[in-house]
């Protein structure tokens, strides 16, 4: 396929398998600008990434004495000078791409020739249709979260994450001001326009993408601030809701603002909002241990209460002093003060009432939630994410392992507390629906039916803010859900979306397991230094692009790319002003789109 580039800018001098130098002679150069390589012979076209640059003057090896000339006659001398300037950029070869005829489009691969001596060079900015085709395997195709970072210079080529991708998790890591919560909102935007594009398309449910999203500072329901416009979830809600209902219900479900107190917010949003509350019966011991430190001693206390009583926290809060299980009196002392959050907390009750079996309907069926925790103690936060999570988990264990309706059953029975497994199981008396309407297929006898398999169901994204909390180094492995879910996410199609300051701080078994990290501007030599250890890309010499991101710029690695991409994450009240025609009308958008998708289609040559 031709490729239309700007004219040469420099030639390649010299280099090895990693790292390149390219002499130019158009000096403006700037750090993580992507250039072209193209041989004179052949099909590779090869990617070089600038990471340096010196000043040169031809056939002139000491700049300093043309310093002093210019201090004592610079007029004289400056046209002498003026056609020697050179810069010699150095960097790092990302790979090549050769154009596939049968596929139809440009495959890139990771550097395992060098491209020929001489080699023309072209800077990439300059030729954005021709960067654009070379990548195309490379910028994702599903969950949109910035455009392609060149220098300073935003291009016109939309970044994605692939669906594929997301169950084998998403690190996001910056300091604060990097534009976190700008990627966390334009990544909700994206993912809710994926959700409505395959329902208009009659697509199966599992390319729809769930997620069960934490909202600390309740910024992204209400919306982010950018050059006075604010725009955020609450916007795309009330869109969608102008163009079709039905939209909506397959987008949000009924009540998708989760929060503490309904009156502590606008009476526009308690349309759409929900005052949450968990049965005391739903938690389980992980619950507890995943967020807290424990020590042996409290944990058998804990459970043995648990095998005794299934409102084990409402029995350990009232059980007389003497009544101790043969455990020692400071050992329940200490059991109940690191219960009292959840004790003294208004979303944890004793009574039969639960939103946990709802939120765990609507996200098998590829909705969003928004879990406010603006209201709530971390230790609550902590822990409601953990009980989703952990619910959500054991039914896709269950189902992965049941070929019939009744084996699942029993496998439910033995996973989930009671009253959440009769629930969802529809046997209780409080079920409002029942998990079979989702997880079965055809009728089997009289009385039976075959189970799905997990790959027929959404990708569901957990959300934990602040992950070194819950996911630190120092925190107990010892049924830590969020570690078994970071080994099998993959399996039982559940990803967790990783928020943090400081990657230094979290759990190694964790980071192990995360396959896409978007790092933005990080704290220190000690955050880049892990960033770069933790990469899923080989991203060795980006020292120094990490010192110069500005906030919104991040470096994205993926393991199941070829190369690290630079990005620029949207401007997001922008971002999602642009969307909302789309919320409100998708076949209007959607026809404009395939309209314009036709009028610049380039043949292939």
């Amino acid at each position: 396929m031709k490729l239309e580039l700007a004219e040469p800018i420099g030639i390649l001098a010299e280099g090895d398998i990693s790292t390149l130098t390219v002499v130019c002679t158009d000096i403006r150069f700037q750090i993580g600008e992507i250039l072209v390589i193209k041989p004179p012979k052949g099909t590779q076209v090869f990617l070089f990434r600038v990471m340096n640059y010196e000043n040169i003057l031809r056939n002139i090896r000491d700049m300093g004495e043309i310093a002093a000339n210019f201090l004592r006659n610079r007029e004289a001398y400056i046209a002498r000078v003026e056609s020697e300037k050179l810069v010699k950029v150095h960097g790092l070869l990302m790979g090549y791409s050769e154009f596939d005829a049968k596929k139809g489009k440009w495959i890139f691969k990771k550097p395992r020739t060098l491209p020929p001596h001489f080699s023309e060079v072209y800077r990439g900015a300059e030729s954005p249709g021709a960067l654009s085709s070379l990548l195309q395997e490379e910028v994702g195709t599903d969950i949109e979260i910035g455009k392609l970072l060149i220098g300073t210079s935003t291009m016109d080529i939309p970044i994605k994450i692939d669906l594929e991708s997301l169950p084998m998790h998403l690190q996001v890591a910056g300091t604060t001001g990097a534009g976190k919560s700008f990627f966390m909102l334009t990544f909700i935007t994206s993912a809710l326009r994926n959700n409505l594009t395959k329902l208009l398309s009659n697509a199966p449910l599992n390319e729809r993408l769930s997620v069960f999203m934490v909202d600390v500072h309740d910024e992204y329901m209400k919306g982010l601030t950018f050059e006075n416009k604010t725009k955020g979830v609450l916007d795309i809600a009330n869109a969608t809701l102008k163009g079709d209902q039905k939209h909506f219900d397959a987008l949000f479900g009924d009540k998708f603002y989760l929060t503490r107190d309904l009156s502590a917010i606008s009476k526009e949003m308690q349309k759409i909002s929900k005052p949450l509350r968990f049965r005391r019966q739903d938690l389980a011991i992980s619950d507890i241990t995943s967020v807290m430190s424990v020590s042996d001693q409290m944990l058998g206390y804990m459970s043995v209460t648990r095998g005794k009583q299934d409102d084990w926290v409402t029995t350990i809060e009232t059980a007389p002093e003497d009544e101790t299980y043969g455990f020692a009196k400071g050992t329940v002392s200490a059991v109940r003060r690191r219960l009292y959050p959840i004790i003294r907390s208004t979303i944890f009750t004793k009574d039969n009432y639960s939103d946990l079996a709802e939120i765990i309907y609507n996200l098998e069926q590829g909705h969003f939630y928004n879990f406010s925790t603006a209201l709530l103690s971390s230790t609550e936060q902590f822990v409601v994410i953990t009980m989703v999570a952990r619910t959500l988990f054991s039914l896709r264990q269950a189902l992965m392992s049941s070929t019939k309706w009744k084996q699942f059953k029993e496998q439910v029975k033995n996973k989930l507390p009671k009253e959440i497994a009769s629930e969802l199981l529809g046997e209780s008396p409080n079920s409002k629906y029942s998990i079979q309407d989702i997880y079965t297929n055809e009728k089997v006898g009289t009385d039976d039916f075959m189970m799905k398999s997990i790959k027929e169901l959404p990708i569901v994204m957990v959300t934990v803010e602040e992950a070194p909390s819950i996911l630190g180094a120092q925190m107990s492995k010892e049924g830590n859900i969020f570690i078994d879910i970071s080994r099998q996410g993959r399996k039982f199609r559940i990803g967790l979306l990783l928020i943090t300051q400081n990657i230094s701080s979290m759990e190694p078994i964790i980071l192990a397991n995360t396959n896409t990290e978007l790092n933005m501007m990080l704290g220190n030599e000690i955050e880049i230094r892990q960033a770069i250890t933790n990469a899923s890309n080989n991203i060795m010499g980006y020292e120094n692009e990490f010192k110069v991101l500005g906030r919104g710029e991040a470096i994205l690695t993926n393991s199941l790319k070829n190369i690290p991409l630079p990005v620029k994450v949207s401007n997001v009240p922008f971002y999602i002003e642009q969307q909302l025609p789309f919320f409100k009308d998708p076949h209007k958008v959607l026809e404009l789109e395939k309209s314009k998708r036709k009028s610049t289609e380039v043949p292939i040559m």
